[in-house]
């Protein structure tokens, strides 16, 4: 199933060469910034349960984690990778266990670039072993994710908040442009709407989520013109009912692959975790943007980490 990576953020391949031509140049320099600790041990707590960890390109898992609190697990614990061989479209499902855990401190100069290891977070050694161009791995042991089908007028009844989220996410674009004239602010428009007039939310995939008391719920995650510096972000993660109405709701945008089953409730597996019902309320991981952070695959492992 595709996960539609590649349309999130443009300018992806000026990015990528660059990084690629640092990686080339210093790599050496860049890893010598790096410090890589022994696993200082934190308690465990919940919101851990909703973490993900990303497969980098030496085939180490690592974990955003500023505080260095959530780790999404311990050695010896069972996750499950979600291998993408192609980088976009989702093969194989493995299981695997925690064999080491390493706090990682990057140099603040990363920070301000991207996410991923260019913040504070964890490296996690994995046996067996994976390799692929990325990957997403959620603590516990879950199935491959299902693609449920939706509830009838979800969609259509979600469109009216889905609107406001739009026309605010114009006005703000069109201020930021500032079109000299009728016919560019015409071409924005259009641009910006689409061939329907609905910002192509006819377009997007949505996926159907098995909530409690056999209550029916919908997925969706969105940007609306994130190409550009802005404040708020106009990319939105939602869980929405039946009716349309959103019940959850996460600024950022992820992808989502599908559903597995929790005992007749669902949690839906996205890049950036779990979401999952805790009993009153569903939780969205923190959606943080992996652009245009790309060190994970350009760069070699820093040293001193050795899973």
């Amino acid at each position: 199933m595709s996960t539609g990576r590649g349309s999130r953020v443009m300018g992806r391949p000026a990015w990528t060469l660059g990084l690629m031509l640092v990686a080339g140049a210093a790599p050496a320099a860049l890893a010598a910034q790096v410090r890589v600790l022994p696993d200082p041990m934190p308690s465990k707590i919940a919101d851990a349960n909703y973490a993900a960890g990303r497969l980098m390109k030496s085939g180490v898992a690592s974990q955003f984690d500023s505080l260095g609190v959530t780790p999404m697990a311990r050695v010896g614990d069972s996750v499950t990778v979600y291998l993408f061989p192609d980088g976009n479209n989702m093969g194989r499902t493995v299981h695997a266990r925690i064999t080491r855990r390493q706090r990682f401190l990057p140099p603040p100069s990363w920070r301000a670039a991207c996410d991923e290891v260019a913040h504070p977070g964890w490296f996690y050694g994995l046996k067996p072993a994976s390799r692929a161009l990325f990957g997403v791995i959620v603590p516990g042991v879950f199935p491959h994710p299902v693609i449920r089908p939706l509830p009838v007028v979800a969609r259509d009844g979600a469109f009216q908040f889905f609107h406001v989220v739009g026309d605010s996410s114009w006005q703000r674009y069109l201020g930021f442009r500032k079109p000299p004239t009728d016919r560019a602010s015409e071409y924005m428009s259009r641009d910006f709407w689409g061939p329907n007039n609905d910002a192509r939310w006819s377009q997007l995939k949505m996926f159907g989520v098995r909530g409690p008391r056999g209550r029916n719920y919908v997925a969706v995650s969105f940007a609306l013109r994130d190409d550009y510096p802005e404040t708020p972000n106009t990319a939105r993660t939602w869980i929405i009912d039946a009716w349309g109405y959103p019940v959850a709701t996460a600024v950022g945008q992820i992808d989502i692959y599908g559903t597995v089953d929790q005992g007749g409730i669902d949690a839906v597996v996205t890049s950036s975790g779990l979401i999952r019902w805790n009993g009153t309320q569903w939780l969205i991981p923190p959606v943080y943007s992996e652009e245009p952070c790309l060190y994970h695959r350009t760069m070699p492992l820093p040293a001193g980490a050795r899973p």
